[in-house]
């Protein structure tokens, strides 16, 4: 146990040199001081291996802090948030999520939200929306970002993409994986809804 508490920390170390570095995301959201690790049950589904077995990142900056995120996937709480009813099968094995900082987080705060996304090769994240201001933060890999009016960008380590409340947003990965933070603020109703 005490291993695995040292990886949470580490990984909570790294967040915050990263908070201190980068100022978009220091401007979107202050990263509270006095997070705490609390017990919470992990939960596998089917990215938990995919994302423990992938250890490269094409960004030498990011390299350490992507292997203690790897390294934390058999540890955390990971949930897909939707049903075959909102979203393809194909979808749901490849993507995933899990909170690291928040209301029910493995760090606990109610100042904000702090997920870790994956999505796989070739998957496309429909269009979807929620109340929480968002910034993406890829950590690595490569992935085109979309709104409703077909607007995007294609980012790749330590790029950000913001959406505003509600704003529309969609996600396609083609030959690469992507492994990002998605950090949220002002709500944490923690639903996100396919627009259909």
């Amino acid at each position: 146990m005490k291993k695995t508490e040292d990886l949470f920390i580490n990984t909570l170390k790294e967040i915050k040199y990263l908070w201190c570095t980068n100022k978009i995301l220091s401007k979107f959201v202050n990263l509270p001081e006095d997070l705490r690790l609390v017990n919470i049950k992990n939960n596998q589904i089917d990215v938990t291996t995919k994302l423990s077995l992938w250890r490269e990142s094409n960004d030498d900056s990011n390299k350490k802090i992507h292997k203690l995120i790897s390294s934390l996937s058999f540890h955390v709480k990971w949930e897909n948030g939707y049903t075959e009813k909102d979203v393809s099968k194909n979808f749901i094995n490849n993507y995933g999520f899990f909170e690291l900082i928040g209301p029910t987080g493995h760090f606990k705060t109610s100042e904000m939200a702090l997920y870790v996304n994956y999505l796989d090769k070739n998957t496309y994240y429909p269009l979807h929306n929620h109340e929480a201001e968002e910034l993406y933060f890829i950590i690595s890999g490569k992935a085109k970002f979309e709104n409703h009016n077909g607007d995007y960008d294609i980012l790749t380590s330590n790029k950000t993409r913001f959406h505003k409340s509600f704003e529309p947003h969609a996600i396609t990965t083609y030959n690469n994986q992507i492994l990002s933070f998605v950090i949220w603020k002002n709500k944490f109703e923690k639903v996100s809804k396919i627009i259909k």
